[in-house]
């Protein structure tokens, strides 16, 4: 199959979007001073985007091509992997876990979006999500960097160059899903099925205990209000 101009164009914009706002974020947490509750907020309106991101535009979608039983098993599966890298990045400490939380959840999603777009299937939806969720990431990520528990503290050049590189990586993943994975529905949905279940981990062992760690009604108000743009973006674009 012939990849037209167009279709490069649309996955360098779509996953540059969907990646570089990390950055973005990390550059607004360094300039502007952002409170603990304004960052546990952030935090769990990622989650609420997150989650709707993964149950209508992953799971669901899996399910349609590739069916229930192995759409769960792909699901645990990508759960059990997320755990693993997760473990792997905490044991080796660093920053390594943070910067695999920026990264890992853009990866997957990556390679979906550029072997839908010569589809033409409607995954645009995932990419405004996850680009909007990278930017309270990017905000927290950042202000983590710069504590006494990684090896980024109080070096923002560090810590600003680690991200701008992990936030790079979605548009090569984009493109390789593009060239090599397009006509391979089966793998595409197999991928979004265990991107799912590795962002279900990560909301709930990382993201939503840390925005609930003060028990206050205001980060569960950001988890809806993410919840619900999250469904708006899909159903306006087309998805569910």
């Amino acid at each position: 199959m012939t990849i037209e101009i167009s279709n490069v164009i649309t996955v360098i914009a779509l996953t540059a979007f969907a990646g570089c706002t990390s950055f973005i974020g990390a550059l607004i947490s360094h300039k502007v001073q952002f409170s603990e509750s304004k960052i546990l907020t952030l935090t769990a309106f990622g989650a609420g985007l997150l989650m709707s991101a993964a149950i209508f535009q992953m799971v669901l979608e899996a399910e349609k091509d590739v069916g229930l039983v192995l759409t769960m098993i792909s699901f645990a599966s990508g759960a059990v992997i997320f755990a693993i890298a997760d473990y792997l990045a905490e044991k080796k400490g660093g920053g390594a876990g943070i910067l695999l939380g920026i990264g890992l959840d853009s990866i997957p999603e990556s390679l979906a979006i550029g072997a839908s777009i010569a589809a033409a299937a409607p995954i645009t939806a995932l990419a405004v999500i996850i680009g909007i969720q990278n930017i309270p990431e990017g905000i927290a990520s950042y202000k983590e960097m710069m504590t006494g528990k990684t090896a980024f503290n109080n070096n923002p050049k560090k810590a600003l160059g680690s991200i701008g590189i992990v936030s790079i990586i979605p548009i090569i993943l984009g493109l390789v899903g593009l060239f090599y994975l397009q006509e391979m529905q089966f793998i595409i949905s197999i991928i979004l099925a265990l991107s799912a279940g590795g962002i279900f981990y990560m909301l709930y062992y990382d993201m939503i205990p840390k925005a609930h760690k003060e028990r206050k009604w205001v980060p569960t108000f950001g988890a809806i209000l993410g919840f619900m743009l999250g469904f708006i973006i899909i159903r306006v674009s087309g998805g569910q």
